[in-house]
């Protein structure tokens, strides 16, 4: 089976950069009281076999060029404790265990993840780390829930009551089939790519605050969690969006331009939005990359009265918020149906059209984990994603709404100039949606 798409570009960039910083995605989840690690190996050594992407990896093939998959059967698999040894501080475990991640989960190296168990006397936490070739973030979600059903099952000598899985390597060979070779170049698809380019100056979208880098400049990362909206703020700002017609997505995305918008952006923001490709139920419960990448514009331009405090002011407010969310409800609608031609097509269809100014794109990300099941147990679990820090060149977004509220992680080169436009960013976008997300109805 060929690799994905996302794959062999992941893999090609990771071949040409071997020694630079890895892209791996861990999640993390405590476990009650102190577990018992075998039981623990085994929960492993059987979600592994559960999902053929974990028992499968990349090599060079025949061709020197070539990156080829080999499977292993599930009843070959297995894994092998070792002692990591004790660390009495908190910072000397992370340390380790970072530098642990950067050498296991590398994309052409096998196992391309890495699992370990924190023993406390109080308690359990659980880690795994996975080169981003076999996860999303989605993956990491069914990854918490999956591990502590099987894990309870092997200590009570039963077997979990989870769905069935899909194969992502079934994924990929159906991905090659269907999407088949890159279109003609006159593809209204390509020409909707090569329009969003052009008005790029002939790249990839940009973060429209200056960052302080000069062309070809990359800076170690820097990152900003933070809680936008507490969980009631959170509901009364989606239900302004759903009664606007727009969804919480689209209000995020209306809120985006419109922070913008106050710092300064004019009249039109791009940016790339991801999105899953899990279109058919069979690929609900399976582990892997789906996602692809779509092309937004948003219409920016206008002012709005948000922050009135008398009555008129207040309704003209909702209302150029209202204008603002149907507009990125239609650019969203646009972006959606480009992002059907998948980006490495268009590259291919585009030529020397296009030209990679960045390794980083503008982009913002979006996850609901309210709808994934079981996803109320995740805060007792203190489950968490981690991602590798690497090396930036543009700021990139990634917004998540769970039980406890609506959050942001923000990426950005760690320079004093990036960091002051990315955390003025994120403040205004916090404004924009407490403007429009007034106390919900039992406070009043």
């Amino acid at each position: 089976m060929p690799p994905s798409l996302n794959q062999r570009f992941h893999l090609e960039t990771e071949r040409r950069q071997d020694e630079g910083p890895r892209h791996w995605l861990a999640c993390a989840f405590d476990l009650d009281n102190v577990v018992d690690p075998e039981a623990l190996r085994k929960a492993f050594v059987a979600w592994v076999r559960r999902h053929e992407t974990l028992r499968s990896g990349f090599r060079p093939g025949p061709d020197a060029t070539a990156i080829e998959r080999f499977v292993l059967p599930a009843e070959s698999f297995d894994l092998e404790a070792r002692d990591a040894g004790a660390y009495a501080t908190t910072s000397d475990l992370r340390e380790h265990w970072a530098k642990r991640l950067d050498e296991a989960c590398r994309a052409l190296s096998w196992p391309p993840y890495l699992f370990a168990v924190v023993l406390r006397p109080t308690g359990t936490t659980v880690f795994c780390g996975f080169d981003h070739c076999n996860v999303d973030a989605h993956s990491l979600a069914i990854a918490v829930r999956e591990l502590g059903a099987f894990y309870r099952a092997m200590v009570a000598g039963t077997s979990p009551d989870l769905p069935e899985a899909g194969s992502y390597v079934d994924y990929c060979a159906l991905e090659q089939e269907t999407t088949g070779s890159p279109p003609d170049r006159d593809d209204p698809l390509v020409q909707g790519w090569a329009d969003f380019f052009a008005a790029c100056g002939g790249t990839t979208p940009s973060f429209p605050l200056d960052l302080g880098l000069a062309p070809g400049e990359r800076c170690p990362q820097g990152t900003d969690t933070r809680r936008l909206l507490d969980a009631a703020s959170a509901d009364a700002f989606e239900r302004i969006c759903l009664d606007s017609g727009g969804s919480l997505f689209t209000g995020i995305l209306a809120a985006t331009g419109l922070a913008a918008h106050r710092l300064g952006a004019r009249d039109e923001l791009r940016l790339c939005v991801p999105m899953h490709t899990r279109n058919e139920e069979r690929w609900a419960n399976a582990i892997g990359w789906f996602t692809t990448v779509a092309p937004l514009t948003l219409d920016i331009s206008g002012s709005t009265a948000a922050g009135a405090s008398d009555e008129a002011g207040d309704r003209a407010a909702a209302d150029g918020f209202a204008a603002r969310l149907r507009s990125a409800r239609e650019g969203f609608r646009v972006a959606r149906d480009l992002g059907r031609l998948p980006v490495a097509h268009v590259l291919a269809a585009l030529g020397e059209e296009f030209a990679r100014g960045k390794d980083d794109v503008f982009m913002l990300s979006f996850i609901d984990y309210r709808r994934f099941p079981e996803s109320e147990h995740y805060v007792a679990a203190n489950a968490h994603h981690l991602s590798a820090v690497t090396m930036a060149d543009d700021a990139q977004f990634w917004v998540s709404r769970t039980h406890e509220g609506l959050f942001l992680r923000s990426r950005y080169p760690d320079d004093p100039v990036a960091e002051n436009a990315v955390l003025s960013f994120a403040d205004a976008l916090a404004a924009a949606m407490v403007t429009h997300a007034p106390e919900p109805m039992s406070t009043q």
